[in-house]
């Protein structure tokens, strides 16, 4: 029996693989990846039982990050969280486009912009203890959104500042760094770093690019709605 088990907490470790290397995300995959990994805990625990400095960090690690993820938190400086979405964002330029990505391997246009808010979240929020950008990183990951959605303020993620007839037209006086854009039809979001330039996952190029303005981005002469992350308001 102890066998099977063995066998089957191996192949738990490649779909664990599989399913953190797997470019494309949903509820279910999430669901699967979480099960996976309390599996693969559940099994390091079992088979290094007999180990004390196992038992220890198992045990032990499991009940400091639950406790700091459960952690109230403090405020925190919006410029440089800011900042450094904006740095996570620049990161994934040339990352191929796939419809429902969110990672390295493949990204879409609302997966771009979560994804940068995501790994800004965390880094910030492990590197300063600051539990509440950690809680906010991973409800951001759970709580999928597609452009449409971010454009509609979905689960107040998103503030709705002002709508443009486009890109082109825009003040870049009147935004900053971290905003997105999300088209008045809905199909398409990217977002601002600076200085006249933008990110976006573009479906026709098939990649993520860097786009100065003005251009002839046929994105970025659609009429838009200007969004800021609450989160960085």
């Amino acid at each position: 029996m102890k066998k099977l088990w063995f066998r089957t907490w191996v192949i738990l470790w490649l779909i664990t693989i599989v399913l953190v290397l797997f470019p494309i995300e949903n509820r279910l995959l999430r669901i699967g990846l979480i099960l996976s990994l309390l599996g693969l805990w559940i099994g390091c625990l079992y088979f290094g039982w007999r180990r004390l400095i196992i038992r220890l960090v198992l045990l032990l690690g499991t009940f400091v990050t639950v406790s700091f993820v459960l952690w109230p938190g403090r405020n925190f400086g919006t410029q440089h969280l800011r900042n450094e979405y904006v740095a996570s964002l620049r990161s994934y330029e040339g990352t191929r486009y796939i419809w429902g990505g969110e990672g390295k391997l493949g990204i879409d246009c609302s997966g771009l912009v979560r994804a940068g808010l995501i790994k800004a979240g965390l880094h910030q929020g492990f590197a300063t203890l600051n539990p509440r950008l950690v809680r906010y990183a991973l409800s951001l990951w759970w709580n999928d959104s597609t452009a449409q959605a971010l454009g509609n303020e979905y689960r107040h993620q998103t503030k709705r500042l002002f709508t443009i007839g486009s890109i082109n037209e825009l003040d870049q006086n009147k935004i900053m760094p971290g905003d997105i854009v999300v088209t008045v039809s809905g199909v398409h979001v990217f977002a601002y770093l600076g200085g006249g330039n933008w990110i976006e996952a573009d479906p026709d190029l098939g990649k993520v690019v860097v786009v100065r303005t003005p251009t002839n981005n046929p994105w970025f002469q659609e009429p838009v709605q200007i969004l800021r992350w609450a989160l960085l308001e």
